[in-house]
């Protein structure tokens, strides 16, 4: 499949100018402000000023595609298997120990992580920055299913190099993360399914963390 919809084709290098530009800005003003809610507030505001559609840039919340099955045997695997390689490293190289912590309200730590955390930084990277790719570089690729392009690639970079700013080069892992992240958007058209997961994934990132000492 070809590029993003019938517009126009931009040049990779503006676009990644004004991505890389964007996400500098919003990687700032989050950091200084203490709230990941600028990763929502300036792409709505950089669409909203080149009037381009909400729905071409995954604005539009479908869930599926795929199915309702699919999305739950694939998030459960993806974190059994975190778990499981989290497990390894803590208990074969940092000596710790297994011991559960719960949290006291898991529902509203995913709502809050949705909210907060999942949705805004799904609308800039896999909404904003991936659609704004894919704009310059088409979607000559097919992914089980999903068109995809170099957007996809970009995009995951992008998120990895921001989570460095946590002081902890080990955050780069979240690369995988964001390829899985935009390959949902691809496959469903919305930020909705990949800020699900987003929201799932940094819950039980911190409930495994918690549980190795």
């Amino acid at each position: 499949m070809g590029s993003q919809s019938s517009a126009p084709q931009a040049s990779v290098s503006w676009i990644a100018i004004e991505t890389l530009l964007a996400t500098a800005l919003a990687l700032y003003l989050s950091l200084r402000l203490d709230t990941p809610l600028v990763w929502l507030f300036i792409p709505l505001a950089l669409l909203s000023a080149g009037r381009h559609s909400l729905s071409e840039y995954g604005l539009d919340l479908r869930f599926t595609p795929p199915s309702l099955a699919v999305h739950a045997m694939l998030g459960a695997t993806l974190l059994v298997l975190y778990a499981a390689l989290h497990a390894a490293v803590a208990t074969a190289w940092l000596d710790q120990r297994f011991a559960p912590v719960l949290p006291a309200t898991p529902v509203a730590d995913l709502v809050r992580e949705f909210l907060a955390v999942g949705f805004p930084e799904e609308v800039f990277f896999r909404g904003y920055v991936q659609t704004r790719w894919n704009r310059a570089c088409g979607r000559p690729w097919r992914i089980l299913g999903a068109p995809a392009g170099p957007g996809l690639l970009a995009q995951a970079a992008i998120f990895a190099v921001c989570h460095l700013a946590t002081g902890d080069w080990t955050r780069l892992r979240v690369f995988f993360f964001a390829l899985l992240a935009g390959w949902l958007r691809e496959r469903s058209g919305s930020v909705l399914a990949p800020a699900i997961y987003h929201a799932g994934a940094n819950v039980w990132y911190r409930i495994v963390a918690d549980s190795f000492h």
